[in-house]
């Protein structure tokens, strides 16, 4: 099929490569003519694994055709994805500015007897509708489409295999013929599809986005107890995961949830909810605990290791999590602007993300290496679970420090190794 991608974020050019590459004609549209200049020669403002390649290849097969022109996209595409970004405005509401602009630019220039136009962008339940509104004022007389929600359940680190292999595949719908389209698009991908009403649908991101965040708040109010009593929080996620009805699979103890989705669909979620006058919310509680996590865990700290003024402190982890170079939301960052309201001096390290933390960080020295942030630190805070920061020679980092105090918030690093080896250990919930 001729198929249009409106977004070239983590959803919107995971999605145009793998349905390029899948034998698909794909438009990727973006504003950004910069970044659109860069693309046509293969290269991708972000680190995913495996996307550059997969991007490259499409590129050279003339599959993948990026434009920052609706009117070269629009008009000869059967389908139309739009997967724009949707962030949170101050109040937690949910800024639906680029998905509305996409709209009214889909809706000008369809020019096709009949086109499918599928929201990717998570938004509130009604949104989609919305959408459709929008399309229908600014369309031609003679066009016509079916409105669809098919959201994405991508994670950063793993997009490009979670595109093409996803649990399921779920479309909210209300047109038999744009099913079956739709479905047709999505046979390559191998995984049950799931056909519902669109409100479902929108609900379903929120519903899967804030029960995996409400697991992670679980484990931090559960590593928490465990602190206080000498428990070992791992212990008790492999006792308890043993149950079937529970599983020991997405248990994260930490500094709470970050990156580009738990926060703003927690909070979105929670603000939904209160628009409809649902009182005692629990997704207001969540956004609230974990708005205190960081604060609490760095009092803990203070605690244990004094204040932190005028300490060096090498910070080994930048991104939000491992496999990306996503800083948004991340909880390194987060903990950094603290720490450097308190005075701490900061050397940093991760082996993806500097320079995305670099454009919002100021005051701190990024190193070049783990080993370069650690030396003469009085502390180091391991903020990120990247696995070669449990392969590192503590050893020799102990010699470089100046005061052997280790924080690792991911529960990455062997304590009673690390604690032979001469460190001052703390994790979280051990």
């Amino acid at each position: 099929m001729n198929i249009t991608v409106v977004g070239a974020g983590y959803v919107g050019l995971t999605l145009a490569a793998v349905l390029a590459d899948f034998g698909h004609k794909v438009w990727v549209v973006r504003k950004d003519k910069e970044k659109n200049e860069a693309l046509k020669k293969g290269k991708i403002h972000f680190f995913e694994p495996g996307l550059e390649e997969l991007v490259k290849k499409n590129l050279k097969a003339g599959r993948l055709i990026p434009t920052t022109e609706y009117s070269q996209a629009i008009p000869f595409s059967q389908v139309i994805f739009i997967a724009v970004g949707t962030p949170s405005l101050p109040s937690g509401a949910v800024d639906l500015s680029q998905v509305f602009e996409a709209a009214k630019e889909v809706g000008k220039n369809l020019s096709l007897e009949y086109t499918v136009v599928v929201n990717k962008s998570t938004c509130p339940p009604g949104t989609t509708r919305k959408v459709a509104k929008i399309i229908d004022k600014f369309k031609p007389t003679k066009a016509k489409f079916d409105i669809v929600f098919c959201p994405e359940f991508l994670r950063e680190g793993s997009a490009v295999e979670d595109t093409k292999r996803p649990d399921r595949i779920v479309i909210g719908i209300e047109s038999p013929k744009a099913a079956r389209i739709v479905k047709e698009i999505h046979r390559q991908f191998k995984a049950p599809i799931l056909l519902t009403k669109i409100e479902s649908a929108e609900l379903i991101k929120y519903a899967a986005n804030s029960y995996l965040a409400l697991r992670i708040v679980f484990a931090n109010q559960i590593a928490d107890l465990c602190e206080k009593n000498g428990a070992d929080i791992g212990e008790v996620i492999r006792g308890m995961g043993m149950d079937k009805r529970i599983g020991l699979h997405y248990w994260y103890p930490g500094m709470g949830y970050g990156g580009s989705c738990f926060p703003k669909d927690v909070a979105a979620i929670a603000d939904f909810a209160k628009k409809k006058k649902i009182t005692g919310s629990i997704f207001a509680v969540m956004d609230k605990l974990n708005k205190k996590r960081i604060p609490q865990i760095l009092k803990r700290l203070e605690n244990n290791f004094g204040s932190f003024a005028d300490k060096k402190v090498g910070v080994l982890g930048l991104a939000c999590k491992q496999g990306t170079d996503d800083v948004r939301e991340s909880p390194a960052i987060k903990t950094i602007e603290i720490l450097k309201k308190k005075k701490a001096e900061i050397v940093a390290y991760d082996p993806k993300a500097v320079e995305n933390a670099k454009k919002v960080l100021s005051g701190v020295v990024f190193a070049k290496n783990p080993y370069e942030a650690a030396k003469n630190a009085d502390c180091l805070l391991i903020l990120t679970d990247w696995p070669e920061f449990g392969k590192l020679d503590y050893g020799k980092i102990k010699e470089m420090m100046r005061v052997n105090f280790i924080f690792d918030s991911r529960n990455i690093l062997e304590k009673v190794k690390i604690k032979k080896i001469g460190f001052k250990y703390l994790g979280i919930g051990r």
